[in-house]
């Protein structure tokens, strides 16, 4: 069972280094599905079958397949040769800052030292509706006004206003005369 669970793991962040740096967008999506399966995978370890398969579903199945369509729509032949060792620095400090973090964590629930983590009163969804409502209702407030910009952003840019459109006339077409 240890096993499966560390090969799980390292399915999933080999999975996860190889969507950033595979070169072709459409190797980027095939890795991420990996990804995905590799998560699904510890769900299922963990005896999560519902939401193992809601990951398969939604993730795999619909937005990875929709990610899928947009690269091969979007027609990117040409970023196989460019650079991408500028991004290197920042990438760097941002997974320092997440390993921190977890490590923080980690000791800190290790050690007892924070009360406020007392996960077995409640179910996690209450736990994570308490969390999210309270102490982050502003952030989450602004990141729905962040996508909500995002959205309009999107359909502002792919609306295409020079295209014409046929309107009818019904005056026209009843008043024609059947010969």
């Amino acid at each position: 069972m240890e096993g499966l669970f560390y090969l799980f793991a390292l399915s999933i962040v080999i999975s996860g280094v190889m969507v950033i740096s595979a070169l072709n967008p459409v190797h980027s999506v095939l890795w991420l599905v990996v990804a995905f399966i590799g998560a699904a995978g510890l769900f299922i370890l963990l005896e999560v079958d519902f939401l193992a398969l809601i990951l398969l579903i939604v993730y795999v199945g619909a937005i990875a397949i929709l990610f899928l369509f947009v690269i091969m729509m979007l027609n990117l032949t040409g970023l196989e040769g460019t650079d991408r060792s500028n991004y290197l620095p920042t990438g760097f400090i941002i997974g320092v800052v997440f390993l921190s973090e977890v490590l923080i964590l980690q000791t800190r629930i290790s050690m007892g030292v924070d009360p406020n983590w007392n996960f077995m009163e409640a179910p996690n969804i209450e736990v994570l509706g308490r969390v999210l409502y309270t102490n982050y209702c502003y952030l989450f407030i602004l990141a729905s006004f962040i996508l909500l910009v995002a959205m309009m952003g999107a359909i502002v840019l792919t609306h295409d206003t020079k295209i014409r459109v046929k309107r009818q006339d019904i005056f026209l077409q009843t008043s024609r005369k059947i010969i």
